[in-house]
């Protein structure tokens, strides 16, 4: 059985409020055993508009999800407010997204839910490779800083 994660996350109140310092209060979410996100302690799978800061990077990500699974916009904002990497989901499944390095330049792109999608650290090296096959993540491989970045 998989174990369950959670995730403290700031809940915002409209798709319109994901400017900085617009993050509600502190919820804390699961991934049970059905695979679907709760709040924790509710009984009804999640939806709503999440905003997460990484510890260390303090990159941004924002994500939306509906009835406890991801639908709709997916973004990521490295630290000094650029675009890391937007993606959208539709019931669970990746559609289409597409990554930056820190430069600006493309890192990736993923079209009609297969293909790779590559993140970057700060310093321009690769931090995760998802692989992808008609919507589903099918491998997912995260790289550690170098350099202390």
């Amino acid at each position: 059985m998989k174990q369950g994660w959670i995730i403290l996350l700031g809940l915002l109140v409209c798709l319109g409020c994901a400017g900085p310092g617009n993050a509600g209060p502190t919820v804390e979410l699961e991934r049970r055993a059905d695979g679907l996100v709760y709040q924790k302690e509710h009984g009804v799978p999640y939806t709503g508009q999440l905003v997460m800061t990484t510890p260390g990077s303090q990159d941004r990500w924002v994500s939306h999800y509906k009835n406890g699974v991801r639908d709709g916009q997916f973004a990521v904002f490295y630290s000094n407010g650029q675009r890391k990497a937007e993606a959208v989901f539709e019931a669970g499944k990746l559609v289409a997204g597409m990554t930056w390095k820190p430069d600006g330049s493309v890192g990736s792109e993923v079209q009609n839910g297969t293909g790779t999608l590559v993140m970057f650290h700060p310093n321009g090296a690769k931090s995760r490779e998802s692989v992808y096959l008609n919507g589903d993540r099918v491998s997912r491989t995260d790289f550690p800083a170098i350099g202390g970045k």
